[in-house]
Parts: C-alpha cells; sequence; structure tokens
C-alpha cells in the first residue's frame, strides 16, 4: 500500500508546473529527503502520515485514514526521542517532522470542523529556540532555509486569523536572516512578517486597563505595514494581478459565486498569496479600528473608521471573488479523476492542465484557512456574506470528507 500512496501524494504536486516566482515549500523538499530516510524513523513515519491522510481525503477510502492515524502515534514517541538527543546533526529532518505532524494536525481540524491546536508549531519554535536562535541560516536555497521558511509560513499563517491564539513569538525575528527579496512572494513575506510582533504588541495593548497611552503607537505602526503592503501590490509582474472572469460556466454558478464576482490567476500558489495578502490586511484594518475606538480624538468625524471597514469589505470580497478560481463547480470529491470540474476562465487567464489536475485535490485546502478567517464576527461583514461563507466552508468539507 505504502508504494502505492506516497508515490501518488508525492506525484500530485512535485511535478506541476508553478510560476517561477513561488519558491520551493518544505514540501517540495520532502521527496529527496524521504527517498533518503530511514525506514522506521520519525521523518519516514511523518511522511506516511501526512501521505496515507492526503490520499484518502481524495480517494474517500477510510481505511487509508485509520492507517494515517496509526502512523501518526508511532510518530510520536519518536519524535521525542529525538529531542531528548539533544543533537543539532539532525535538526533538519527532525524540524521537517514537526512540521509535517503539524500538516496532519491541521487535516484532522479541517475533518473535524475545528481550529488547529498548533500543538507541533509551538514544538518547533521551542526547538528553534533551544538549539538554532544563534545560528539560523542566510542561504535562501539551502535545505536548512526552506525548513525554517516553513516554520516561518506557519507562524505567519497562526497570526492572521482573528481566532486563532497566538503562538509564542521566537527569540530571533524572522527567523530568515534578512536579504534583498529577490521575487513577489518573497518580498510580500518580508513585508508581512512585520505582522508578528504588531499582533502581540496590539494583544497586549488590548489586555490593559486602559490601552489608551499604546493605540497611538500601536496605529501608526499598524498604518505603516499597511501602506507598504499595498504598495507591494502595484509592484508585481502585471500577470500576478487576478483578472474579472470572462467565462463563468452555469455548474460554477450553482456551486457558488457571490454577488457575480469571480476572479481568474495565472495559478492557485499566486491566488493563495493574494489571499495571504488580504488576511493579512484585513487583521490591520481590524488593529486600526481597535485604536481608533480608544482614540476618539484622532476620528472626530468618524470618516476614518467608516474607511477601514469598507476596506475589510472589499478585502472580503476579493477574497470570496476567488473561491471559484479554487473550487470551480465542486462539490465533493472527484476521486482521482481529471475533467469532472468546470472552472471560469479569463482571456488572458485560461484553465490550464495542471489546474485541472491540481485544484480538485488541493483548491479546497488552499482556501479553508481564508474562508475561516471570514467567519469571524468582529469583521462585521454583511449577514448575506456570512452565510454565503458558511456555505463554501461546508463544501470544502464535503469535497474532502
Amino acid at each position: 500500500m505504502e508504494d502505492w500512496v506516497v508515490p501518488l501524494f508525492f506525484n500530485s504536486y512535485l511535478y506541476l508546473p508553478r510560476d517561477p516566482n513561488i519558491r520551493d515549500g518544505f514540501m517540495e523538499i520532502l521527496p529527496s529527503l524521504y527517498s533518503n530516510a530511514e525506514a522506521g524513523s520519525h521523518l519516514h513515519i511523518s511522511t506516511l502520515a501526512v501521505a496515507f491522510f492526503s490520499v484518502a481525503a481524495w480517494t474517500g477510502q477510510e481505511s487509508l485514514l485509520r492507517t494515517s492515524e496509526q502512523y501518526f502515534t508511532r510518530a510520536l514517541p519518536k519524535i521525542r526521542d529525538a529531542l531528548q538527543s539533544n543533537e543539532d546533526s539532525g535538526l533538519d529532518s527532525l524540524l521537517l517532522s514537526i512540521l509535517l505532524l503539524g500538516t496532519y494536525e491541521e487535516f484532522v481540524a479541517i475533518k473535524e470542523w475545528e481550529l488547529p491546536l498548533k500543538a507541533h508549531l509551538r514544538g518547533a519554535i521551542a526547538l528553534i529556540n533551544s538549539r538554532r536562535a544563534k545560528s539560523l541560516p542566510s542561504s535562501t536555497s539551502s535545505t536548512s532555509s526552506i525548513i525554517i521558511r516553513g516554520v516561518e509560513t506557519q507562524i505567519l499563517k497562526t497570526t492572521r486569523g482573528l481566532s486563532n491564539p497566538m503562538v509564542p513569538t521566537p527569540k530571533v525575528w524572522p527567523l530568515s536572516q534578512p536579504s534583498v527579496p529577490s521575487s513577489p512572494e518573497l518580498l510580500f513575506l518580508s513585508t508581512a512578517s512585520q505582522l508578528v510582533n504588531l499582533r502581540h504588541a496590539w494583544e497586549e495593548m488590548m489586555a490593559q486597563s486602559d490601552p489608551a497611552p499604546y493605540a497611538t503607537t500601536i496605529l501608526n505602526r499598524a498604518t505603516v505595514i499597511d501602506n507598504n503592503l499595498v504598495s507591494w501590490s502595484y509592484q508585481i509582474p502585471q500577470y500576478w494581478v487576478p483578472v474579472a472572469a470572462s467565462l463563468i460556466p452555469q455548474s460554477v454558478r450553482n456551486a457558488g459565486i457571490y454577488r457575480n464576482r469571480c476572479d481568474c490567476y495565472s495559478d492557485m500558489w499566486i491566488a493563495a498569496t493574494w489571499n495571504n495578502y488580504r488576511d493579512c490586511r484585513i487583521l490591520l484594518q481590524t488593529i486600526k479600528l481597535s485604536c481608533l475606538r480608544v482614540l476618539p480624538a484622532q476620528d472626530p468625524d468618524g470618516w476614518r473608521t467608516e474607511s477601514v471597514t469598507a476596506t475589510i469589505h472589499k478585502l472580503a470580497e476579493d477574497t470570496c471573488a476567488s473561491v471559484p478560481f479554487f473550487l470551480g463547480s465542486q462539490m465533493k470529491s472527484v476521486r482521482m479523476k481529471c475533467g469532472l470540474v468546470q472552472y471560469p476562465f479569463a482571456e488572458t487567464r485560461p484553465v490550464t492542465l495542471s489546474h485541472k489536475q491540481a485544484a480538485p485535490l488541493m483548491g479546497a485546502y488552499f482556501l479553508f484557512a481564508f474562508l475561516k478567517n471570514l467567519q469571524n464576527s468582529d469583521l462585521g461583514l454583511p449577514v448575506d456574506q456570512q452565510k454565503w461563507v458558511d456555505g463554501q466552508i461546508n463544501r470544502v468539507l464535503n469535497v474532502y470528507f
């Protein structure tokens, strides 16, 4: 069974064409590290846990789900043993195993309709704090750097969601050594990483009996980061810019489209970067709103509050407009059959073969966290939009389980 599941899992994403500006993540380096891992090692078993869970979701085979859980249970004591060895020589594979179990944790949370506890991400941060704080890699392409960036990305993902409790910030932040960003994605992440310390400071401010003395500083920091993110959106290549769909199949409309809006992208990774951007800016607007509420003198006529609220609604609508691109007409698992799902397209953003192959498997996973973040009642979204988002989350769950 392993000889069938693992190649299917790797082939589902490894050989798909991607924009060259999208960097490799830890999943892209996993196949080579897995092939060199000792059978029965924590990396070997952690990979099997994620692979079996993924293929179970794609094929509907419950037996694979049970096997996945068994591998997860077996991986935990092996990771504990490796942690007790206190050796840096196997740190990369250990961090990668912890990231994989964190991915498994996310999968289970989706299946159970829960927020992930992020226990393994907390473990990765504790491990970095204890062994790596003073010796982080400087190269942007080495295996170590890719794994460290994987931890960074997960920390930022947790920071963006207002419903997510913050994880502890590593002693060194950001984890990657500062360098000149070489792609739109890296430029975005360089700017967005500033959100982590800002959210910690904001939560500390809101815990004070009188937050007003701190609010001006927090408001100014949020405004600067927000302006930098807006600037990023004007610096990206033209083909990264979403385009309104020129043709939306009726099956896509039937599956779910909000206020007749649908945008198309060059690929799913670019679309996900845009949704990351929107998530970050929604958090920043929320921080700005809370500061303005305790600083009424800075918004005497209420126009700043009105502008920030309108920005939240616009960003949320843009996220909703990406849903048909990711999901198309899909309402349930396609059981690994290509061509059963229809997608919207624009003249300059045609539906590629790789999108037809990958989106039915991964599109719903790409979307889930963004949709969950829109469920936060503090955003004040219109009632019809809240109901639409709830329906799309149920749709995602039906796609996989």
